[in-house]
């Protein structure tokens, strides 16, 4: 008799990892977030050789299913990221009130977000 295990994709990783972690007020974007980094992914394969080189390893990142500490943080700071590129945040908000250490990161995603949308539309290859 075989038994089927579930095994999670990476949607399904990062959802419960934020679930978990993310807390009030910031919580109530979750699932905006993943279906955003759906469309992000998607965005990225049509991107120019040289943005999709630049930034293969943060998408990795997104969709590893790993428990490093970098990975887990990588994910929850490109949350963080994803509000304040909607506008639901700042970065000082952020880090004023402790959710963050430092804005650099958060600034690195934002740049990730800001550089593959340019080509969510005008561009296809």
């Amino acid at each position: 008799m075989s038994t089927k295990t579930h095994v999670k994709n990476w949607k399904e990783n990062i959802r419960e990892l934020l679930k978990n972690t993310i807390r009030h007020p910031y919580n109530n974007y979750l699932e905006e977030f993943v279906n955003f980094l759906e469309k992000l992914c998607e965005t990225w394969q049509k991107c120019p050789q040289e943005i999709k080189e630049k930034y293969a390893y943060h998408l990795a990142l997104l969709q590893a299913d790993s428990n490093k500490l970098n990975v887990i943080r990588a994910k929850i700071n490109a949350y963080y990221a994803y509000l304040v590129f909607k506008g639901y945040t700042t970065v000082y908000r952020l880090i004023r009130n402790k959710f963050v250490a430092g804005g650099e990161s958060i600034y690195t995603w934002l740049r990730l977000y800001r550089d593959i949308a340019k080509y969510s539309n005008s561009h296809t290859q």
